[in-house]
């Protein structure tokens, strides 16, 4: 009996290696399996079933040959001498593992991909901000460096002005005795000291607009420093984007190495499948024959059936090719409409900006001209003054007026500037 034992059991482990081999578990992402997943279904399938029947088929003989097997007369004496079994061993049947769910594959760097692709998103926004920010830093300090420029001309011009009156003075102080010259003096003397009062406030609006030119220069080296480092820290989130789309790349071309190979076995399958089905056709051909005439006889019946159906869906066929071309007719006419109503929009709309652009020109020309007049003024004012203030029959009163003519043209002149 030892020797029957022994001769089962190398039996069935010869029979182990008609197992179906275990399938592997390699992560293939969707779209490259989509692409052979219904071949590979059937492969597989016809595979296993050939390992089922293989397998089952050395059992069965394994157990024949086992029962044809008679005991040896060592073998008898031993099962005689041996005592008989208290209580057969009862085995409890070992609870199938539930299959763990694979991973999708390439999940990994997808979502590694997503996520560096959210943070370089994340950084858009605040760079978008910290540049808003910089540029209206910049256009601020711009504007301060401006104000500072022009409150130092003003000064500048107003020193000039002042050398002039007090020169002008000097000059009818020493005249004084050769000709009565009072009212020129005392005129002299108020344009001096109005425009010392003028210099000093002008000397005030420049620390005041330097003071502002200092602050917005500070600001902008601020918000200029937060650009750079949000800008920074884009290009680090992109440098991390690059890296995990590249890993996704090498990740991806193993994948498809992978399928590749197992596209390669899966043809080898089919060709030992085909090998297989085609003996099998051979020996289901002779049936086939005898099937053929009853189905000669069935396909007769069911071409008649054909034609029948044929005739009505021409029919059908035809009354659908008139609808939709009707319906076609109608689309085009509702086309053409759109089309001309777009094309006369679009030349409506071309004629409103030629108008736009004409009146535009014509207020430009029409306010340099006012500019040009205004300086004319301005310039003739100017002359008219200087001119009162050499003469010695002006009064106080028309240099005043003078002044307030000549300040009055300056307004409007810088109105127009802007």
């Amino acid at each position: 009996m030892r020797h029957s034992t022994l001769a089962l059991v190398a039996l069935l482990s010869s029979a182990s290696a008609f197992a179906p081999a275990k399938i592997s578990t390699t992560h293939r992402s969707q779209s490259s399996l989509h692409a052979v997943q219904n071949d590979n279904n059937n492969q597989f399938g016809n595979q296993i079933e050939d390992a089922k029947n293989v397998f089952l088929g050395t059992v069965t003989a394994a157990t024949l040959f086992m029962g044809t097997l008679a005991p040896l007369p060592g073998d008898a004496a031993n099962a005689a001498a041996a005592p008989a079994p208290a209580t057969a061993t009862k085995t409890t049947p070992a609870k199938k593992a539930e299959p763990v769910a694979a991973p999708a594959p390439l999940a990994a760097e997808k979502a590694a991909v997503a996520s560096a692709k959210a943070a370089f998103t994340a950084t858009q926004k605040p760079i978008a901000d910290a540049k808003a920010a910089y540029n209206a830093a910049s256009t601020t300090s711009t504007s301060a460096k401006k104000g500072v420029d022009s409150a130092i001309k003003k000064a500048a011009d107003l020193k000039k002005s002042l050398i002039s009156a007090n020169d002008k003075l000097s000059q009818a102080k020493r005249k004084q005795y050769k000709s009565n010259n009072e009212n020129l003096i005392n005129v002299l003397t108020k344009t001096v000291e109005s425009t010392k009062v003028q210099l000093t406030e002008a000397e005030k609006t420049v620390s005041f607009a330097k003071s502002a030119e200092v602050k917005a220069s500070k600001d902008l080296a601020v918000k200029k420093s937060a650009l750079e480092s949000a800008e920074k820290n884009g290009a680090n989130a992109k440098k991390a984007l690059t890296s995990a789309e590249d890993k996704l790349s090498v990740a991806t071309k193993k994948l498809q190495e992978a399928n590749a190979k197992a596209e390669k076995q899966a043809k080898e399958a089919k060709k030992k499948a085909a090998e297989k089905a085609k003996k099998e056709k051979q020996q289901a051909e002779k049936a086939a024959k005898e099937l053929k005439k009853k189905e000669q006889k069935a396909k007769k019946q069911e071409e008649k059936a054909k034609k029948q159906a044929k005739k009505k869906a021409d029919k059908a066929a035809k009354e659908l090719k008139k609808k939709e071309q009707k319906a076609k007719k109608v689309a085009a006419e509702k086309k053409a409409k759109e089309e001309k109503a777009l094309k006369k929009q679009q030349q409506k709309q071309k004629e409103i900006d030629t108008a736009k652009r004409i009146a535009e020109r014509k207020a430009a020309e029409a306010k340099a001209k006012k500019l040009k007049e205004a300086e004319q003024s301005l310039k003739a004012l100017e002359m008219k003054k200087k001119n009162a203030i050499m003469s010695e029959k002006s009064s106080a009163a028309s240099i005043k007026s003078a002044d307030a003519e000549i300040a009055a043209a300056a307004k409007k002149l810088a109105e127009l500037k802007k």
